[in-house]
């Protein structure tokens, strides 16, 4: 019976909580708090990030020293400097990043490619 119990009561609570799905999820305060955390964190991987990403389109010696000594450190104080912002300002609106997003070609590939299509 004691067994029985906590099941009982769980599964009614799982039946009667139910998530609002119709409206996507606005950011706030812990969002743009934890986003200026994560930033200050992790911007030492830039240098090691830019390293990698140069390195395999230019060469290693650009890799070297455009991605590991220049374009590394400068995107780490960025981020560095954009998490303190973030973190300081959290009590207040706006809670959308300032950051620039990735960039985006805007190419959308077709499913299947043209190759496969007819391949049975």
């Amino acid at each position: 019976m004691k067994p029985l119990l906590p099941l009982l009561a769980l599964t009614v609570s799982l039946t009667i909580a139910q998530a609002d799905l119709t409206m996507p999820k606005s950011e706030n305060f812990y969002d743009k708090a934890g986003r200026g955390l994560a930033n200050i964190a992790m911007a030492p991987a830039e240098i090691l990030d830019s390293h990698y990403s140069v390195l395999e389109e230019e060469g290693p010696t650009a890799g070297f020293f455009k991605g590991m000594v220049v374009q590394g450190p400068s995107r780490m104080i960025m981020d560095i400097g954009m998490g303190i912002y973030e973190v300081i300002t959290s009590p207040f609106p706006p809670y959308q990043s300032l950051k620039l997003k990735s960039y985006d070609a805007g190419v959308v590939n077709e499913y299947p490619p043209s190759d496969l299509t007819n391949w049975y």
